[in-house]
């Protein structure tokens, strides 16, 4: 299967009619490079409109290129990015493309001596053999495809800025992002700033612990943007407030927003305003509707959050080979903080077929009466943590740690290794009994570096404010009392930066099991375990 294609339309009906065939032949991205015949033909050059004798008409093609990427969005496997050199009123410019290209198909409305020129002149980044196909050369629109038909654009002059600026979150650059870029791109001349939210403005998006790092984000953004169109100078930069560096750089002209974003725009010029700086002319674009959207949690809209949503469950990183752990089951961490749902989980993964061994269960038998670790906790914790009956008190004892972190730490110091070594006992009964996927359900996992040894790490997340308010329902704490606990634990982000699979039971039941299903089902095809 070939990786990467462009196609060289004059029609955008071309995409729709040979779409279904050309995702055959590609696994990555798809570029399209819409060439109206006559910018194809006559060559009108940037000098010309810049002279006054053209008006430009870049903008017009607004409604085609968000037709263009709201019917590929079925697609869910395919990286289409259309090339806006082509539309603009200027010389044919070189294109470079990230990915070198492995074949290009034209429309047959022109000639392939010309085809083959431009191939060879302008696109600079393909491989030694790549090939060039003719599509079909009927531009009509084929029985049931009249709601695909786009009418070409009409000549209507519009304004063009020198300088435009945009923001946002840009998580998982998908096909809303790319018309939000392009439709700033149509509507410059110069330069274009785009603000990229760093990590403090990201606190109450949903799994905000999954966004991409900001310098993933801010590098994406820009890699589009010059392969889109390499004419505009690009300045990407993370911004730590709604304003970034509209509040006061005098040189924008024009703000680029999403419908849902248009108050923010209004709130730009505001501070302009006050600072004595000119108001920001405001384009705003609509929201595409997610033809993808797999469960009510998920948003109507395209976005990133339902993105974010889709990676629980997945392999998000690749688990790294442990010889160090002797012949065994394959040994799944599962953990997460306090009240995040991780036991109910580890239930479930029982029933699919998994051993499970809950480490909490383990901890709380180890300083029962008459156990090693009784003794060492009332030595070290006094009388004081003892019931009626001599048995420790977990409540009094928490009092006394979720409170100090020091003592926190010695009463982990003398649990931790006596749990492991129980919960080692357990893993190797299991295996022994014939499971060959073993769950280590552990609170402590990450803290008592128990990670190595597992084969790779999964864990559960829910928000703090969710996580407080479950322990307090549970264990019959105050909220000072549950936050404490929450915050004695690592935080979410902790947890993500190491695990290979992410879950989250911030939602109903149902939905975690879905994740946890596709979870189990990915491990088991991993290790060539699927029936």
């Amino acid at each position: 299967m070939m990786k990467t294609g462009m196609l060289i339309i004059s029609h955008p009906n071309a995409v729709y009619r040979n779409l279904p065939k050309l995702i055959s032949e590609i696994n990555n991205i798809l570029y399209i490079q819409y060439f109206p015949l006559d910018r194809w033909n006559k060559n009108i050059t940037f000098k010309s409109v810049n002279s006054g004798n053209i008006k430009p008409n870049w903008p017009n093609y607004s409604s085609l290129v968000i037709g263009l990427y709201s019917k590929v969005l079925s697609y869910k496997h395919l990286d289409v990015r259309i090339l806006l050199s082509g539309t603009k009123l200027k010389e044919k410019e070189k294109v470079i493309t990230k990915k070198p290209i492995d074949f290009v198909c034209y429309d047959e409305t022109f000639r392939k001596d010309d085809v083959n020129n431009y191939v060879s002149s302008f696109v600079q980044n393909k491989v030694a053999d790549c090939q060039i196909v003719a599509l079909s050369n009927d531009n009509s629109c084929e029985v049931g495809l009249n709601d695909n038909c786009i009418a070409e654009v009409e000549n209507i002059p519009c304004n063009i800025y020198d300088n435009v600026v945009l923001g946002g979150t840009f998580d998982r650059l998908h096909y809303g992002h790319k018309i939000l870029l392009s439709e700033a791109i149509l509507r410059c001349r110069k330069k274009i700033t785009v603000g990229v939210t760093d990590t403090p403005m990201l606190k109450s998006k949903k799994l905000w612990e999954l966004v991409e790092p900001c310098e993933l984000r801010i590098q994406k953004v820009k890699d589009f943007l010059e392969e889109v169109d390499p004419s505009i100078e690009y300045d990407v930069v993370p911004i730590s407030d709604i304003y970034g560096p509209t509040k006061d750089d005098p040189t924008f002209q024009m703000i680029v927003v999403s419908s849902e974003t248009t108050r923010g725009g209004s709130a730009v010029n505001q501070v302009r305003e006050a600072n004595g700086l000119n108001t920001l002319c405001i384009h705003e674009v609509g929201l595409l509707v997610d033809p993808n959207k797999e469960d009510e949690v998920e948003e109507d809209k395209i976005s990133s959050s339902n993105l974010r949503l889709r990676c629980l469950g997945t392999l998000l990183r690749p688990p790294q080979p442990n010889p160090a752990i002797p012949e065994s089951p394959y040994i799944v961490g599962l953990t997460g903080g306090i009240a995040s749902g991780k036991t109910n989980i580890a239930d479930y993964l029982a029933t699919l077929g998994a051993g499970v061994v809950s480490c909490d269960k383990l901890g709380h038998e180890i300083y029962s009466v008459g156990k090693p670790g009784h003794t060492q906790v009332v030595e070290v914790f006094g009388d004081g943590v003892l019931d009626a009956s001599g048995a420790i008190d977990r409540k009094k004892l928490g009092a006394i740690v979720f409170s100090n972190k020091e003592k926190l730490q010695v009463l982990n110091q003398l649990l931790w290794p006596l749990i492991l070594q129980e919960a080692q006992q357990s893993v190797k009964q299991l295996y022994s009994q014939g499971h060959k996927v073993v769950i280590l359900e552990a609170a402590v996992l990450i803290s008592a570096g128990w990670q190595t040894h597992c084969h790779e790490l999964w864990t559960s997340i829910v928000p703090p404010d969710e996580a407080v308010k479950r322990v307090m329902e549970r264990n019959g704490l105050t909220e000072q009392e549950a936050r404490a606990r929450v915050e004695a634990q690592p935080k979410n982000t902790e947890y993500v930066e190491l695990a290979n699979v992410v879950l989250s039971s911030q939602w109903r039941v149902e939905y975690t099991r879905k994740q946890v299903d596709k979870a189990w089902t990915g491990l088991l095809t991993r290790l060539g375990l699927h029936t």
